[in-house]
């Protein structure tokens, strides 16, 4: 009898109707522009299928929504059924954005947003990420093209790099006091001392007295940093540049500047291509890899010009005169006679004075 229930139980079980199985969602990261600049950290980005918003995102990082690494966040879009094809739009601080996406369940894509502050940028509906305006063909690109972003840091910041390492967006991370930054150029490859991409970068300044003896050759003039990670490389060199006080530039106006990298293997400072803009008074150098970086004020050698030896001045002396008879005499033509009759009657002769 205990056998039959369990079977009933089972067939009932089995004929049940089966619960839908929840779909995936969809997953959006890419960049994000207002007016043709970054957006602000702090800006809010919307998915919304028909007038329903099913997905919002908040900028940690200007410019950026989501990420390409495997724990970055991104946006992500659910589903009420039979949402499935249907076309997703994206809003930014409430402003529809011009690229569009059709929702499909479990996938991730890219998609760069962008606005403007007076109004929607008149995004099309259809296609995978169709486009306003003519252009024939609704590809995955579109028709438009957004500025590219520039990350800008204060202290440190973050790095959007591809899976080998390449940088995505022209990064700028500058001192606390102002004074110094640097520059990272997107597709620069950025890798740790283990070859790994790099993820964040910082820059400090260092009080010249922390520094290591500069030896001979110049010194430090006052502005010195100290970039992190150290040890990290960068193929193209990277850009760093300093800004100096009026009281500085005046100060060692009289020399010429450098910019070095300390080698602690050496203990020596290695100097780079420097570059000098006086009417901003910025020294900048590009620098292939992270450790000490400051400008030193090198001295101008002097050069004298050798002072050259007096002319010696030819001194006119009068001979006796030669008369025509003696030349007859030596059997000269007519010519010649006419010649040194001449000079002798002027009784010129030149003789250099010792």
């Amino acid at each position: 009898m205990r056998r039959v229930i369990v079977l009933l139980l089972l067939l009932l079980a089995l004929a049940a109707p089966t619960s839908a199985v929840p779909a995936l969602p969809a997953e959006f990261s890419g960049t994000v522009t207002i007016d043709g600049s970054p957006a602000p950290a702090g800006t809010v980005v919307t998915a919304r299928i028909d007038d329903r918003d099913c997905g919002s995102l908040t900028l940690t990082v200007a410019g950026v929504y989501g990420g390409d690494n495997l724990f970055n966040e991104r946006l992500i879009v659910s589903e009420e059924e039979g949402d499935a094809g249907k076309t997703v739009t994206f809003l930014v601080n409430g402003v529809k954005a011009s690229r569009t996406a059709v929702y499909t369940p479990g996938t991730s894509a890219n998609l760069a947003l962008a606005v403007t502050k007076g109004g929607g940028s008149g995004g099309s509906s259809g296609g995978s990420s169709g486009s306003s305006g003519g252009g024939g063909g609704g590809g995955s690109s579109g028709s438009f093209m957004p500025a590219a972003p520039v990350m800008e840091y204060t202290g440190s910041g973050s790095l959007q790099t591809d899976t080998e390492g390449a940088v995505q967006y022209t990064t700028v991370i500058t001192t606390t006091e102002g004074d110094a930054s640097l520059s990272i150029a997107p597709g620069a490859r950025a890798e740790d001392r283990f070859g790994r991409p790099l993820s964040t970068v910082s820059v400090r300044s260092v009080p010249p007295g922390d520094l290591p003896t500069p030896g001979e050759g110049g010194e430090p003039i006052g502005r010195a940093l100290r970039c992190g990670p150290d040890g990290a490389t960068f193929d193209p060199a990277i850009e760093v540049s300093f800004t100096l006080t009026p009281e500085e530039w005046e100060r060692y106006a009289a020399g010429q500047f450098s910019v070095r990298l300390y080698n602690s293997a050496t203990g020596a400072w290695e100097p780079l291509a420097t570059t000098v803009n006086p009417a901003t008074r910025a020294v900048t150098a590009a620098v292939p890899h992270f450790t000490l970086i400051a400008v030193f004020a090198v001295p101008v050698e002097e050069t004298v010009a050798a002072t050259p030896a007096p002319l010696t001045e030819p001194t006119l002396t009068f001979g006796p005169v030669a008369s025509a008879t003696a030349v007859q005499q030596a059997g000269l033509p007519f010519s010649w006679l006419t010649g040194l009759a001449a000079l002798a009657g002027a009784g010129v002769f030149v003789r250099k004075r010792g």
